[in-house]
């Protein structure tokens, strides 16, 4: 399959009104334009906040819980909205340069190129599709006002710059009525269309997977040419990192000012690295029956071929009518059978998915090192520090 001249880059992130209105405001396009909109969103997520704190005398005190020690705040506005903004394009890259290399290695047969770009058009589509993004706005603003109705456990018996608990439910300041009206569901907005975005991916990955790959047993990958998909899942991770933030942070709350141990969050921890994991990996299993497939059917043909080649290297170098030790010191027979034999162990050593053991660890670490700060509750920085010198020396 060749790529086609006249073929648009592939974007999860580009296409739909949502995104033309970005484009028409000069909010997207480009770095400048996507600073541009990560400033304005803190103009109308953020500043609001503090300015309505502040007349209320809750920025730096005045409650138990002022603005600035809210580290779940400090981290959704300053972390994981520009993480989430300025990746995009990174992301879309990613993708993209995936996606051709289906093309350049001819891993789609030449009779499905037209089923498979037709496939990569409808996860675009489906990707920026506005009636989506309209569920996700609804869904968005909907999230936060649970909050309303039952206040967070580490609010109980405290006060707070958003508000305080009555008989469990959240009574809202300015700033809370605020944060529950605008700024959490710009934040929820942005986590939620991401996660639509990856469930496009994997949608087309699924399709993909089921088109008759032209795979190659005895690529050096040892995945039939399929290694570039590892990439993939690196591409998110710089999204996933943000949520694993959005978590600690939150988790920093509860265990500051709620009182909650450190040892109770390792569940929900493992849980959400677990899940951010499956999201990123799972994807890789879709080719893995296709793969498995490719690897018994090579595999008995080189079964096959391995007996008759043995056959008759060993009658002519070790049979009745052996020729002796000198002319196969000249001949390049043991040469064919040693790189035959090669062969034949990469297609036995092929892997059932793209990514190594190496990698996965490769992705997790990330994910997990957000949380790294939460042991400053339980251990001081010197404790720490003498840990790690001694794992390492």
């Amino acid at each position: 399959m060749t790529p086609s001249p006249g073929r648009t880059l592939f974007s999860l992130c580009e296409g739909g009104r949502f995104h033309a209105v970005l484009v028409r405001a000069g909010l997207a396009g480009g770095v400048r334009g996507r600073l541009v909109l990560v400033a304005a969103i803190l103009a109308v997520g953020w500043l609001p906040l503090v300015v309505l704190s502040a007349l209320d005398g809750t920025v730096f005190a005045g409650v138990d819980v002022p603005l600035v020690r809210d580290l779940g705040m400090w981290v959704r506005f300053f972390v994981v909205v520009p993480v989430l903004v300025l990746v995009e394009p990174l992301v879309d890259r990613g993708l993209g340069l995936a996606l051709e290399q289906f093309r350049l290695s001819d891993l789609i047969p030449a009779e499905h190129g037209v089923a498979f770009e037709g496939e990569v058009e409808k996860a675009q589509r489906a990707a920026t599709s506005d009636t989506v993004e309209l569920i996700i706005v609804g869904v968005a603003l909907l999230l936060p006002h649970t909050a309303e109705a039952v206040a967070p456990s580490w609010l109980a018996g405290h006060t707070a710059w958003l508000g305080t608990s009555v008989a469990g439910a959240l009574v809202p300041t300015a700033a809370g009525r605020w944060a529950l009206w605008l700024s959490l569901p710009l934040v929820e907005f942005l986590l939620l269309r991401w996660l639509w975005r990856t469930l496009a991916w994997w949608r087309l990955l699924w399709r993909i997977a089921r088109f008759p790959l032209d795979l190659a047993p005895s690529h050096p990958d040892r995945t039939g040419g399929l290694a570039f998909l590892s990439s993939v899942s690196r591409a998110f991770v710089p999204v996933f990192v943000a949520v694993s933030a959005l978590a600690s942070g939150s988790l920093a709350v509860q265990i500051g000012i709620g009182g909650r141990p450190l040892t109770d969050a390792r569940v929900p921890i493992a849980a959400l690295l677990v899940l951010e994991l499956v999201l990123l990996m799972v994807p890789q299993f879709f080719f893995a029956p296709v793969l498995g497939r490719a690897r018994r059917r090579s595999l008995r043909h080189f079964e096959a071929t391995a007996g008759a080649m043995a056959r008759t290297f060993e009658d002519r170098w070790t049979g009745p009518q052996a020729e002796g030790p000198e002319p196969l010191l000249d001949s390049n027979h043991a040469g064919s059978m040693a790189d035959f034999a090669s062969v034949f162990e990469r297609v036995a050593a092929m892997r059932p998915v793209s990514l190594s053991l190496r990698e996965v660890v490769g992705i997790a670490v990330p994910l997990a090192v957000p949380f790294a700060p939460l042991l400053l509750y339980e251990f001081s920085a010197k404790e720490i520090l003498q840990v790690v010198i001694g794992m390492v020396r």
